[in-house]
């Protein structure tokens, strides 16, 4: 099945690989998605919500990483950035915990990837629907979502 995500992706002319598995949802992290798909925790993302008095922004990690909120507000050049609530995910950000893609997003001021991003010509990002991974290229993608990349995790 096509997600918004993919047909978004296909519009643009980017090629991915669509990446299936099956996990429970009280059992759902990042660093398991990876271990399915049998993929490099550095080399998959997961994507986060974040909130900064009424500007949405985006930021993309590697999935055994956490974010530095501090490093972030930076990097998105505001005073201070909080994680949104999982129940507004769907509300403001327009998915829901678990299919958080940084491709169709509804409102957003900016897409930031961590610069771990730069070690991998290849990613694994969520593929707007629980169970669906896409596989893309680092540049296609950054190019497509305008993102900016900067070191927003910590160390």
């Amino acid at each position: 099945m096509k997600t918004n995500a993919m047909r978004m992706l296909d519009s643009a002319k980017i090629k991915y690989d669509v990446m299936e598995y099956s996990i429970d949802k009280d059992k759902f992290s990042g660093v398991a998605v990876s271990d399915l798909l049998n993929m490099e925790y550095s080399q998959c993302y997961k994507t986060l919500g974040l909130i900064s008095g009424h500007g949405i922004y985006i930021a993309v990690i590697p999935v055994n990483k956490e974010l530095d909120l501090k490093k972030a507000a930076r990097a998105m050049n505001v005073k201070s950035v909080d994680m949104i609530h999982v129940r507004d995910l769907l509300k403001l950000v327009g998915y829901e915990r678990g299919s958080v893609s940084p491709v169709g997003v509804k409102k957003n001021n900016g897409i930031y990837f961590d610069s771990e991003v730069n070690n991998h010509e290849v990613i694994e990002i969520s593929g707007g629907m629980y169970g669906t991974g896409i596989k893309v290229k680092r540049d296609e993608l950054l190019k497509y979502l305008g993102a900016k990349v900067d070191e927003i995790c910590i160390q």
